[in-house]
């Protein structure tokens, strides 16, 4: 695949210009270039100029500018200006052109200079982009995520807010209808080591930062996004009015929807439904809840919301929503579902910036959470999961900065602090196994300069550690890592280096670098994920405390 020699770039005002790369021997040579066509629309009046500082030269005859680009100027910007507003056209040199192609065809070490050049794989993308269309950002994000265990945990943390960057976008990352929206989000699912991507999600992250007015400019019909799949769009809906435009609004639509049914027989339904049916049980109570009271309104929405956020647990933001929806119906007397919404807003906070390693965003987060749990006169919230989070977290920001004696300190406050409480006993080994090889690991770094065998003795301890709680990543990671610093310890050095790797899996730690993503579980992992059977049943949310309550 190779990227575009003709595309669109459109104006503030909504018409295009037509830009062509014009390839020839120019592009080669002692003083190398390139050189790009860009046509006006007729009878434009449109002010075109380079950016002040970029490297390269313009050439206006009427409606066709000439823009050479020389190799060294990295990317060349051409503003473009009218009554409406301002845009800017990005132009690779030769060499960055060069680097494109050649990563497109698969070649690894041209995608890591690539990224090397952006500073990181999402900027790439970003910065390619308007040279291609959506097959081809697909498989300029492949490419990165397959060249660079950097690269990969890059996209991974923000391959949502790439689906939703391109639904607002105008040029370059941009697409323009539900055809392309879709295209981009089943493509990006396909790429390894990134991990999933729903459309539907997609939508709902969109959602729950911008509203939905921008879905509905992407040409979607909301009423038929409802009935999509399992339906789950319904409650980003309603989530989105009743927080945005307040619980009417969202009475309004669920009214509207045409659902039928008997109220009793649908409410008992979910409440007795199973933990991965509950969403969708209590959605479908949402429209004749509509016909009842405004507080069984309330009722109901909350626990749509609540559960739908609860069950689906995906890395979008559309979990953040629905818990806001949830927040924003709960009656006055339901706390149940309003002291688990914040406590599972704020750990979803705290996973998604723990992923992008936000590290100080994501320690608050989890923190917050803790409160929240600490706050709840019952067990229906746990401190001890965010409290486990919040510590790998904060071991993994002081590696990040070099520090792993204060890293090595966070993780035995945490098993201290830990100890404390009264965790299931499967999960308790689980999560001490990991911190204790975390601490190992840790350890391992701050003896990199001994000579009496003391690193290859912490990273076996890691590795048996990280076997222990199921995380085989690590384990091997960790393994490779020793075995290295075996052989390097044979030849008279006991510095441990960091191994070369052939597969995008996260990098492991250096001299200067803690643990990678891969030592915090994803928010599907065993280690995070919500247990229906676990400690403080969840059930409380759904079950009326009251036989004479008035929902």
């Amino acid at each position: 695949m190779t990227h575009r020699f003709r595309w669109s770039h459109a104006l503030a005002d909504g018409r295009e210009v037509t830009v062509t790369r014009v390839a020839g021997d120019h592009e080669g040579g002692d003083k190398p270039c390139r050189r790009y066509d860009c046509r006006l629309p007729d009878g434009a009046s449109i002010d075109a100029s380079l950016v002040p500082g970029d490297t390269g030269r313009l050439d206006r005859d009427g409606e066709r500018l000439t823009v050479v680009v020389p190799d060294g100027a990295d990317v060349a910007r051409v503003r473009f200006g009218t009554d409406a507003g301002g845009t800017a056209l990005p132009l690779l040199d030769p060499t960055l052109g060069g680097r494109l192609t050649d990563a497109l065809r698969g070649d690894g070490e041209a995608a890591r200079a690539l990224r090397a050049n952006f500073g990181t794989a999402v900027a790439a993308v970003h910065a390619c982009a308007h040279a291609l269309d959506v097959e081809g950002i697909v498989a300029l994000a492949e490419a990165l995520a397959d060249a660079s265990g950097a690269a990969s945990d890059d996209l991974h943390a923000r391959r949502y807010p790439l689906c939703r960057a391109a639904a607002r976008g105008i040029n370059g990352l941009a697409v323009a209808d539900p055809t392309a929206f879709e295209a981009l989000a089943d493509g990006l699912d396909s790429v390894p080591d990134i991990g999933d991507v729903d459309a539907l999600d997609a939508l709902g992250d969109l959602v729950a930062v911008h509203g939905l007015d921008d879905v509905r400019a992407l040409g979607y019909d909301l009423v038929r996004l409802a009935h999509r799949d399992d339906g789950r769009f319904r409650a980003y809906w309603l989530a989105a009015l009743a927080r945005d435009r307040g619980i009417d609004a969202a009475r309004e639509v669920a009214g509207a929807g045409g659902d039928d049914g008997d109220y009793a027989r649908l409410k008992e339904r979910a409440i007795g439904a199973d933990y991965g049916e509950r969403g969708a049980a209590w959605r479908a109570l949402c429209g004749p809840a509509s016909r009842r009271s405004r507080e069984t309104f309330r009722y109901v929405l909350a626990n749509a919301c609540y559960w739908t956020g609860e069950v689906g647990r995906t890395d979008a933001r559309a979990d953040e929503l629905c818990y806001d929806g949830a927040l924003a119906a709960v009656p006055a007397d339901l706390d149940w579902v309003r002291v688990r919404a914040r406590y599972e807003r704020a750990r979803a906070v705290g996973h998604r910036h723990r992923s992008a390693t936000n590290h100080a965003l994501a320690v608050a987060a989890f923190e917050r959470a803790r409160e929240t749990a600490e706050e709840c006169p019952d067990d229906d919230v746990t401190p001890w999961d965010p409290l486990y989070s919040r510590t790998v977290v904060a071991s993994n920001a002081h590696s990040a900065r070099g520090d792993h004696a204060a890293a090595v300190a966070v993780l035995e406050d945490g098993l201290d602090a830990l100890a404390e409480y009264d965790v299931p006993e499967a999960r308790a080994d689980e999560i001490t196994h990991h911190l204790r090889g975390q601490r190992h690991e840790r350890l391992a770094l701050l003896a990199r300069d001994s000579e009496n065998g003391a690193v290859e003795t912490h990273l076996d301890a890691a590795v048996e550690h990280y076997e222990a709680a199921g995380l085989d990543r690590s384990r091997e990671r960790v393994a490779t890592k020793r075995d290295d610093a075996r052989r390097e310890g044979a030849n008279g050095d006991s510095r441990p280096r960091a191994s070369a790797r052939a597969t995008p899996t996260p990098r492991p730690p250096s001299e200067d670098r803690g643990p990678s993503l891969d030592d915090i579980p994803d928010l599907h992992d065993a280690l995070t994920a919500s247990d229906p059977n676990a400690v403080g049943s969840v059930d409380p949310g759904v079950v009326d405390r009251d036989p004479h309550e008035p929902y």
